[in-house]
């Protein structure tokens, strides 16, 4: 008797599968693997990874990035992101072109889920990607790093979204500048962003009582 009810209801789970509608199809294939662990951020994405993947390519101007571009602005290995990038290709959300250097990948504006994934992206993984974009494109800068409240939330730190976005700045780049490119990301934002610079040197001096404080607490490398 067991096995007739199993059997059934793995039949009608076949029927429902080839009976469900052709646009459903995008979000099954968006979530349906879900082995790697939850970022804390949005937790309906597989992973920590794939939002921030997502973050740099939904978020933004549109562009077409290469497999190995992508894999150095994330810091990870290409494999990872080739694997990444083909799952979210298969869901209908990034498209790749072959090119004689390799296959690019870009957004699909045209998907149903675009819109509103981009929005919740903003929301969680906007602010490293979207910092990490406008200050990664000064030649004068090391590193970006996000500290205090932003920084806990990305490691994990419960709470809800914070009201402004601390940066800090290695590099030999005027105050001016600093403030302009800040201006940039809260414009895309819609959050402020309070740019803290130090040169390299600076950034090593292990006297200095700020940094050592920013060192001591949630420090998160984006760029």
């Amino acid at each position: 008797m067991r096995s007739n009810v199993v059997g059934a209801a793995a039949e009608s789970r076949r029927r429902g599968h080839r009976e469900r509608p052709g646009g459903a199809h995008v979000a099954e294939v968006f979530l349906r693997d879900v082995r790697a662990s939850a970022p804390p951020q949005l937790p309906i994405l597989r992973s920590r990874l794939q939002g921030e993947l997502l973050a740099r390519l939904l978020l933004g101007p549109e562009r077409e990035v290469t497999m190995l571009d992508l894999a150095v602005m994330l810091r990870t290995d290409l494999g990872t992101v080739i694997r990444e990038v083909e799952r979210l290709a298969r869901a209908g959300i990034l498209t790749l072109r072959r090119t004689p250097a390799g296959r690019v990948v870009s957004r699909d504006g045209g998907s149903p889920l675009y819109e509103p994934l981009a929005r919740l992206i903003m929301l969680t993984f906007g602010p490293a990607a979207v910092v990490a974009d406008e200050f990664g494109r000064l030649p004068s800068v090391r590193e970006v790093h996000l500290f205090g409240a932003w920084a806990e939330r990305y490691d994990g730190v419960p709470g809800s979204p914070p009201g402004d976005i601390e940066v800090l700045v290695i590099g030999e780049i005027g105050a001016d500048v600093a403030f302009d490119t800040a201006q940039e990301a809260a414009a895309r934002l819609g959050l402020p962003v309070h740019p803290v610079v130090r040169t390299l040197a600076q950034w090593r001096d292990e006297g200095d009582p700020f940094l050592r404080e920013i060192r001591a607490g949630h420090l998160t490398r984006i760029s």
